[in-house]
């Protein structure tokens, strides 16, 4: 095999007919990649971009390293295949459908609309099957490889988002109020005494019969306004709060509970961080991966 293809990339670059053959750029196995193939794929890169972005995602790339993307991409087809992954015609048409459905495009207008981007009906077919290749390939061969810390999330987070924070108070609350004419502002020591001794006994002094009570439930520090916030924080669980003046109102918190949990702001970029480190991180385990699997195939850059 390697001297059919040595005699064939000496012979490809012939004139035939006062023609020049279009040049071979390079080889994969029996698989050889021209460059008009090359050409092509960069002149439909932004396309390319927008549909598999997870492969081209690059802005620019020169013929060496569209050469390289293409020998990878029949790699991971040929591992997918030995893995008995094999994406056929059908699974291609009906993510196709797929697209046209929540697009609001039938076949025709879908047609238009590639042409608009410079790209036939059959290269769209064929880029959606790589895209689909390369998710499977990404999910079961290289995201096992990626380990990711929730540490290492609340890390990026921490850097990227100075003015966050990824970690937050949770309580659970039961709030104690009373008008604050029925307690002495100069003895709250009291009032709280009073309040630890009704939670087992059920009994108060009649001073304070008018206290009421809401059992506010669970809530974070986010939830809750500063002046509350820093009374709970130097609060502890099972335990009153210092008593809080509020419009003529004194409110003391009962914390049943008191734990330490992610922050709904951290919680809402979190898919967004590990996304950002995957890709990092992945990005070097795919090039080693690459690398050694690269060496049971025979392989000819002609550029």
């Amino acid at each position: 095999m390697i001297i059919a293809i040595l005699t064939l990339l000496f012979s490809i670059n012939i004139h035939a007919e006062s023609k020049l053959l279009d040049k071979v750029a390079g080889v994969i196995n029996d698989k050889i990649f021209t460059l008009s193939e090359i050409n092509r794929v960069k002149k439909t890169l932004p396309f390319r971009s927008e549909i598999a972005p997870f492969i081209y995602n690059k802005k620019s790339y020169s013929d060496n390293e569209l050469l390289l993307l293409l020998q990878h991409n029949f790699i991971i087809k040929d591992k997918l295949a030995e893995l008995g992954y094999v994406i056929s015609d059908d699974s291609v048409e009906s993510r196709i459908i797929e697209t046209e459905k929540s697009s609001g495009l039938n076949r025709t207008e879908l047609h238009a609309y590639l042409k608009t981007k410079g790209i036939s009906y059959d290269e769209y077919y064929e880029l959606i099957r790589e895209a689909m290749e390369f998710n499977i390939f990404n999910s079961r061969i290289i995201a096992p490889l990626v380990s990711l810390t929730d540490q290492e999330l609340k890390n990026y987070y921490i850097a990227k988002f100075s003015q966050g924070k990824a970690l937050t108070f949770k309580y659970s609350l039961v709030d104690f109020t009373i008008d604050s004419s029925k307690v002495d502002t100069n003895d709250y020591r009291k009032f709280q005494e009073s309040l630890t001794a009704y939670r087992k006994t059920g009994s108060l002094p009649s001073e304070y019969s008018s206290l009421s009570t809401n059992d506010l439930g669970s809530m974070t520090d986010e939830d809750l306004p500063k002046n509350i916030k820093e009374i709970l924080k130097t609060s502890e669980q099972g335990k009153f709060s210092k008593p809080l003046l509020i419009d003529n109102t004194l409110h003391t918190f009962f914390i049943t509970k008191k734990e330490i949990v992610d922050s709904e702001d951290f919680l809402s970029k979190k898919n967004y961080i590990y996304n950002q480190l995957f890709m990092e991180r992945s990005g070097d385990i795919l090039n080693t991966w690459f690398s050694k699997e690269s060496l049971s195939y025979y392989l000819i850059s002609n550029l």
